[in-house]
């Protein structure tokens, strides 16, 4: 039997297939239905959402509720996506559950797979609450078959058009798609209104739009804290910090401040240069960054070229990383071919290294620059 990371590899580098939920109800009917086996938190949005799933999965834990957190994308291994309590899914036991899933069926996606696995898990382990964030859009995500307690939508901005449609309405209809019957919905302010509340006023869906807030950390924040308001008499303290891996991450090196944040779209990418002037005034930014297939890769490049003084294209062997003879033909600014010359010019010159784009560098440049994962 091939390892688990091995079977998910070949999993991933199969073509998406076209959003439907059939395949999901299939494989939930056959393990007995385990995704109706716990209380849920359902989270969609373009930007933030893995960050105020964290922040709430970790302060149930700290108010003493068995907690499973399902999120995306991973940075190092698949294991981060699944977890308990903050402990990620043992390898043997993620393996175990694997091979029983692919046994039933092969026809089936690699989101497909952890998604009913996590499921699976998390009725094995009995959680209290489970923290669900969507993979991609809402109404055809592989989570949507949940019946969850709460759903709760971030923020809307363009991403993943060629899927979810190219106008922020049609978007925001899609995300839209986990507002369930008379279950509550938390908004943010920057999320397309009109589509929310036709969905929820559809539904019978009691709904709360979040006041704007400038800051995204803070923004996040507040929104978990009245996402778990909505469940709970007493009111919680949501701790910023709890963040997964690569949130504007700052990390002190050999007289380098380096920033790691997978901004992945342009509505991301100026909220992350917004912060770094913010936070670093006066500072000239030193940009590493790789993109995912299928994305605004003009519009990210032109936003990059505003605010770098300097830019490093990267790229790697992962099946979905745009090469970087693709990026390099479009950077109309100078950029550095020699990653040690772009490193020690940045501490030279006393910058910001900031890494951002897609998540799927990150492990890559952080082993460059010998920090741990």
């Amino acid at each position: 039997m091939l390892k688990s990371e091995q079977l998910l590899e070949k999993l991933y580098t199969r073509k998406t297939e076209k959003p439907q939920l059939d395949r999901m109800r299939a494989l939930d009917k056959a393990f007995d239905y385990p995704s109706k086996s716990f209380r849920s938190i359902h989270v969609a949005g373009t930007n933030g959402k893995g960050s105020v799933c964290t922040m709430m999965a970790r302060t149930l834990t700290a108010n003493g509720y068995k907690t499973g957190l399902f999120t995306s994308p991973h940075i190092d291994s698949c294991h981060e996506r699944i977890q308990i309590d903050g402990q990620m899914i043992a390898p043997e036991v993620l393996n175990n559950l694997l091979s029983t899933i692919l046994e039933f069926s092969v026809e089936v996606t690699f989101f497909e797979v952890l998604t009913i696995l996590a499921f699976i898990y998390f009725r094995q382990e009995k959680v209290n609450f489970a923290v669900i964030e969507t993979g991609l859009g809402g109404e055809y995500d592989a989570t949507n078959i949940i019946e969850p307690n709460l759903s709760v939508i971030t923020n809307i901005a363009y991403d993943h058009t060629h899927i979810l449609g190219g106008t922020i309405e049609e978007i925001a209809r899609n995300k839209a798609g986990i507002i369930k019957p008379e279950t509550p919905v938390v908004v943010g302010s920057r999320a397309a209104l009109k589509p929310m509340f036709e969905q929820a006023f559809k539904m019978k869906a009691p709904i709360c739009i979040m006041p704007p807030v400038e800051d995204w950390i803070e923004e996040n924040q507040k929104i978990a804290n009245q996402a778990l308001s909505f469940l709970f008499s007493s009111s919680f303290e949501v701790d910023s910090e709890a963040r997964p891996m690569c949130r504007f991450d700052v990390i002190e090196k050999e007289g380098l401040t380096i920033v790691f944040d997978i901004a992945h779209n342009p509505d991301g990418l100026v909220k992350l240069f917004n912060k770094i002037e913010n936070q670093f005034p006066n500072k000239e930014c030193f940009v590493v960054f790789g993109m995912s297939s299928g994305k605004d890769i003009e519009t990210a490049v032109k936003i990059i070229e505003n605010h770098a003084f300097s830019i490093f294209p990267f790229d790697s062997e992962h099946p979905r990383l745009v090469k970087k003879s693709c990026i390099e033909s479009i950077l109309l600014k100078h950029h550095e071919k020699d990653f040690g010359h772009f490193i020690n010019a940045a501490k030279k010159r006393e910058g910001v290294l900031v890494v951002t784009g897609s998540a799927y560098i990150m492990k890559d440049v952080k082993q460059l620059l010998s920090i741990e994962i």
